[in-house]
């Protein structure tokens, strides 16, 4: 009989983020004895990457797959590899030298990117979020690579019956014959940038004509005060901040709009990313509006329209943008919502990913026992 392999999973997001459920809910269809380890965010930085440290090399693991390219864990992924040659997997949804670079500045994001390539080169292999972070893996080292996108749980985010979404509006005062443009995100304001998610919704809406426009914006952080300053007094009923919410609660959100937007910055940061929340827009039936990524136009763009070609925060984006919102028909967006859930099932069910992934690690597996051997 042979033995059954020994995987740890490690998320660097802390116990019941999205990185930690993904590694879930992929690692759940792994023919292994798996282990699942979260980042302890309570203790500080220093004292959950020695936590983590003791994870590693407590214990002999077959393969190591961290989910999230933290440094906390991926440092001790690199020094178990040069120690004893210690296997491991990298996923994650973000350039790490290009997050850093846009949101920190030119000489920290050249810093992070000699991390990113030590992780890359010393890893056994790389699972990108989107194919072009697998791409530009290879590029930085990583020697085996695949691309296993973010998934949604279809058993929560799905469609609501009209009388559902009727319920839901009218918790927050919304009219049925208003056309919700919403956003789900964190709420941080970037100082580089001068932009936080919902910015561009609220100085869009200050532009646009039509008076038949709510702006919906989800979730909470340092930028929500400021964002709500940024409301003029006579549009404060078409701008409603629900604050943070449950999940249960964030699929009724969705299901109270009628577009999600998902606004990138076109540079190394943004054209890499597919942000979580495309997945459960689409599983919801909202299509999506979305900055011109090649994210947009390999996965949603039947189901959605291209932003402007700008920066979020600046003023030809807004300006185009209410534009193009005076001139959408009702028609054009119960279209494209009618065919959302199926795009959002063809990429983005996690079903089908696990597989993907389960055979691709089982590959793996096999490939550094028979090294062993």
């Amino acid at each position: 009989m042979s033995k059954i392999p020994r995987v740890l999973c490690l998320n660097t997001g802390g116990e019941g983020s999205l990185d930690s459920r993904r590694s879930r809910s992929l690692g759940s269809k792994l023919q292994a004895e798996v282990t699942y380890h979260d980042l302890n965010l309570k203790i500080g930085k220093i004292a959950a990457s020695r936590e983590i440290w003791e994870v590693v090399s407590g214990s002999k693991w077959d393969l190591i797959y961290q989910e999230g390219s933290g440094i906390a864990g991926g440092i001790n992924l690199i020094r178990a590899a040069k120690s004893w040659r210690q296997p491991y997997v990298i996923s994650t949804g973000d350039p790490i030298g290009g997050f850093f670079r846009v949101t920190k500045g030119l000489v920290i994001g050249n810093l992070m990117e000699i991390y990113e390539r030590s992780l890359y080169k010393n890893c056994t292999a790389f699972l990108g979020w989107t194919p072009y972070l697998t791409g530009a893996a290879i590029k930085l080292g990583a020697k085996r690579a695949i691309t296993i996108e973010g998934g949604a749980d279809f058993n929560l985010f799905k469609p609501k019956t009209t009388a559902e979404r009727h319920s839901f509006r009218q918790k927050y005062n919304i009219p049925d014959n208003h056309l919700v443009c919403g956003v789900v995100g964190s709420l941080l304001w970037n100082e580089r940038q001068s932009y936080s998610y919902g910015y561009e919704l609220i100085e869009a809406l200050k532009l646009v004509k039509r008076d038949d426009i709510t702006v919906l914006i989800v979730g909470d952080g340092s930028a929500k005060e400021r964002l709500q300053s940024l409301v003029p007094e006579a549009m404060r009923s078409r701008v409603i901040f629900t604050g943070r919410l449950q999940p249960v609660e964030v699929v009724e959100a969705m299901n109270i709009m009628n577009i999600g937007f998902v606004t990138q910055t076109l540079d190394e940061l943004g054209s890499f990313r597919l942000t979580t929340k495309l997945p459960e827009y689409l599983a919801c039936s909202v299509p999506v509006a979305m900055s011109p990524i090649p994210g947009f136009y390999d996965y949603a763009a039947s189901a959605g329209w291209a932003l402007p070609a700008f920066h979020p925060a600046s003023r030809e984006f807004h300006t185009r943008c209410a534009r193009w919102l005076d001139n959408l028909q009702w028609e054009d967006i119960e279209a494209k919502a009618k065919i959302a859930p199926a795009i959002a099932k063809r990429s983005f069910d996690y079903d089908a990913i696990g597989d993907r992934f389960a055979n691709f690690i089982h590959e793996l597996l096999e490939i550094e026992g028979n090294q062993k051997q």
